[in-house]
């Protein structure tokens, strides 16, 4: 039987709460994501296993002390103290691997600033609105599934055993409220990029 995935935030609230297990289901939720991460930076299993430790130290810590500010950015900030910890590992060795401007590569396609200015983040936020009244107007059974998929990230056959239907119907549904989606986007003429 699958589980209802809990919020990052929520989880987060928790813990800070008292509810130790919070931070188990936060660290097994993330886990592969953050130390694959790390291990693609740093391929040495031992110093790996090491920094994905010190980065949850750091986070508990952080978490405790009540520094921690949430915005629904749970898994950037995680992923952020980890990539500090590798920088902070190779200028502790002196061994920051050195990357040289070739035809091949230049240092502008890993550099970028992916972080949104005032305007962006209001754009964004008047798409994620307007997005969200267009799903608001679907048949419920296609809503359920896409809001099952598209925000709490789940797979087909967990929407199958939750919703009690087979995965070809859950499918059929999901592929239902796209072509709707689709179809009222474009009846209206909305634009939804920024």
């Amino acid at each position: 039987m699958a589980t209802i995935q809990i919020p990052d935030a929520l989880l987060v609230k928790n813990y800070i709460a008292g509810d130790e297990n919070a931070l188990s289901i936060l660290i097994k939720k993330h886990q592969s994501k953050i130390y694959g991460f790390i291990y693609s930076k740093m391929p040495d299993r031992d110093v790996a296993d090491d920094i994905f430790q010190d980065t949850f130290i750091k986070v508990i810590k952080t978490l405790k002390s009540n520094s921690y500010n949430e915005e629904g950015k749970f898994l950037p900030w995680v992923m952020r103290i980890s990539h500090n910890l590798i920088v902070d590992h190779f200028r502790k060795n002196k061994k920051m691997p050195m990357l040289r401007e070739t035809e091949e590569f230049s240092i502008f396609s890993i550099l970028t600033d992916s972080s949104l200015n005032a305007e962006g983040r209001i754009i964004t936020d008047v798409i994620e609105k307007d997005l969200q009244k267009i799903i608001l107007g679907l048949p419920d059974d296609q809503k359920e599934v896409l809001m099952m998929r598209i925000y709490q990230d789940l797979s087909f056959n967990e929407i199958a055993e939750l919703t009690g239907v087979s995965i070809n119907t859950a499918l059929g549904r999901m592929r239902y409220a796209l072509m709707n989606l689709r179809k009222i986007i474009e009846k209206n003429n909305i634009i939804l990029t920024n």
